[in-house]
């Protein structure tokens, strides 16, 4: 199954193809309009999850476009692309029903973040543009079980914590697929006809994570145009996910710590209360402990987030899951790229690489494998250099997991020029994860 089904108008080519092949890199189904008129005709005659709208179009403006697809189907989900200096058309979309606008020159990582919480949202209340019922959001693991004995432990408390009503708080690696556990605990709940509501806490600014969580009410802060119904109301009824919730700030920390102690929460500019029933799951890649000793978290929230813990395994510790989820992503892809099978020898690049982006990293080679691979089989050679190149460890070599990651990190960046972007698409995380990496090991001023 795709991640998810895109339209991008765009007059300029390079925008166009840039979007196209990222996008399909990460598994999404992708088709490109030149003009809003070829754009609107293609979205009449398909089915799409997303639209990403360029507001400077030729004849047919992005304006126009946009007024058009929302009357077709009042329902659609369009991201508006804008420059710095036409915001304020952005603004007006907005209020004509686009979800969101970004300005030129995007980050991909974020465009691809906003594009899978929408497909997210949609496929949780049913509004799958192919199928009915749950569906997996984009995913780095699929919702397939790994054989590995360190996964079976943490399939068996998620099998005990599920029919529970209980916060849990998922830890991990990018990438180790928390994600798909939540949604999994979600489907094996007594919620599972209820809304799941995703909301990934590392992407936004405090005032923009507040109005995401709680909404607000009309003109309560500049901007505001129409009043908005958070994702905490959203949740009523089923399950509440906030991704990467260590990068919410002190003063939100405050707020959300009572709304999960008291299930209520005002709209920002409102003071009345309202009240709902979610079920509320966690995750995050940080030391919490950490965070609360260097007074970043505080320490009742910290507690009270720590009800019911989870621990992933990144994908180096569980060596038995890489062949089961390889074959999987090789499935998965395999209407996109024609039936592929992985040889022994690729199969034992695989297994030998450390894989510092995890299962999301994994996925991202078997896609881009298949794209080289010239026959029915990959071969090493297909394989992403960085990837394919073994190894052998030198007694003088780094020992510890951090000069491991550090030397890692250093080789990619030798393959790619420098180019951050490249590296972290090559390493399966985004470009904040990597930024934040090449500080920590001082790999630039």
């Amino acid at each position: 199954m795709s991640n998810g089904k895109i339209l991008a108008i765009d007059d300029e080519r390079n925008i166009r193809r840039l979007i196209r092949n990222e996008f399909s890199f990460e598994g999404f189904e992708v088709i490109t309009a030149a003009s809003g008129e070829d754009g609107l005709r293609t979205f009449e005659r398909e089915g799409f999850d997303a639209v990403l709208l360029d507001i400077k179009l030729p004849k047919m403006g992005g304006i126009q476009t946009l007024r058009s697809i929302k009357e077709a189907a009042p329902d659609a989900e369009v991201i508006i692309i804008t420059g710095y200096g036409d915001v304020q058309s952005a603004v007006e979309a907005m209020k004509m029903g686009a979800r969101d606008y970004i300005t030129k020159p995007f980050k991909l990582d974020e465009l691809l973040a906003l594009v899978r919480q929408i497909i997210r949202e949609r496929r949780a209340v049913g509004k799958d543009r192919t199928e009915t019922g749950a569906a997996l959001p984009a995913d780095p693991g699929g919702a397939i079980r790994c054989p590995s004995p360190a996964m079976e432990s943490v399939y068996r408390l998620m099998d005990r914590i599920a029919p529970t009503d209980h916060t849990v708080l998922i830890q991990g690696e990018t990438g180790v697929g928390k994600d798909v556990l939540a949604l999994q605990i979600h489907a094996a709940s007594r919620r599972n006809d209820g809304p799941f509501v995703t909301l990934d806490c590392g992407l936004l600014t405090h005032n923009l994570a507040e109005s995401e969580l709680y909404g607000h009410r009309k003109g309560a802060f500049s901007g505001a145009a129409e009043a908005k119904t958070g994702l905490v109301e959203k949740s009523d009824k089923g399950t509440l996910f906030l991704d990467e919730i260590g990068n919410i700030d002190l003063e939100l920390q405050k707020k959300f710590l009572r709304f999960l102690e008291t299930q209520r929460f005002r709209r920002i500019g409102e003071t009345r209360e309202i009240a709902v029933d979610a079920r509320i799951i966690l995750a995050t890649n940080m030391n919490l402990e950490r965070a609360v000793k260097q007074g970043t978290m505080r320490m009742d929230l910290f507690y009270r987030m720590d009800v019911m813990q989870i621990q992933v395994p990144p994908l180096r510790d569980r060596i038995q899951d890489i062949e089961i989820l390889a074959r999987h992503f090789l499935n998965a892809a395999a209407p996109r790229y024609g039936a592929k099978t992985l040889s022994k020898e690729a199969m034992a690049q695989l297994t030998t690489y450390p894989w510092p982006g995890n299962i999301r990293e994994l996925k991202s080679v078997i896609n881009k494998a298949m794209i080289f691979a010239d026959g029915d089989a990959i071969e090493p050679d297909d394989l992403p250099s960085h990837v394919a190149v073994r190894r052998n460890p030198s007694p003088r070599g780094p020992k510890t997991l951090e000069e491991m990651e550090k030397a890692h990190i250093l080789s990619v960046l030798e393959e790619t020029g420098g180019n951050q972007t490249r590296a972290s698409e090559a390493l399966g995380i985004n470009r904040k994860t990597l930024y934040k990496k090449l500080h920590k090991y001082k790999l630039f001023s």
